[in-house]
């Protein structure tokens, strides 16, 4: 396996540990402080999808064909930015999945959606990647 490959693996598992751990820090204080108010998680979630389709128009607008794969500086701001970008994503679902939760109930399709829209996000990380002449 290629040495950027590697390097896209290791920032994917790090990202994803980063959301487990925030996913229940998220949880707990939206819970905690929102249970009771439908109408400020509502004004929430507007943030947060504001804050995803920036992060998701950022994600897919780059691209590492632009980058010298045999530099390494290049590979670190590659893998740094679509790494922020990407841990953006995750913290904004994870906001609306717990927001939407507080609004409407438990709905399993809205959280399934979610977790695919992460999944596509990191599937294309990789399709992105392999698109370099390795």
């Amino acid at each position: 396996m290629n040495k950027i490959v590697k390097e896209n693996l290791f920032k994917n598992i790090v990202i994803l540990i980063v959301l487990a751990v925030l996913y229940l820090q998220i949880q707990n204080f939206l819970m905690s402080n929102l249970s009771n108010d439908k109408a400020s998680a509502s004004s929430i979630i507007v943030v947060a999808s504001i804050i995803a389709v920036t992060a998701c128009f950022g994600n897919f607008a780059f691209t590492y064909e632009k980058i010298n794969p045999k530099k390494g500086f290049h590979r670190f701001l590659a893998h740094t930015t679509t790494g922020l970008l990407m841990l953006l994503i995750g913290i904004s679902l994870i906001f609306t999945s717990v927001l939407t939760t507080i609004i409407m109930g438990n709905f399993i399709i809205s959280d399934i959606t979610f977790l695919l829209l992460y999944i596509a996000s990191v599937f294309y990380d990789f399709w992105d990647l392999f698109r370099l002449d390795l």
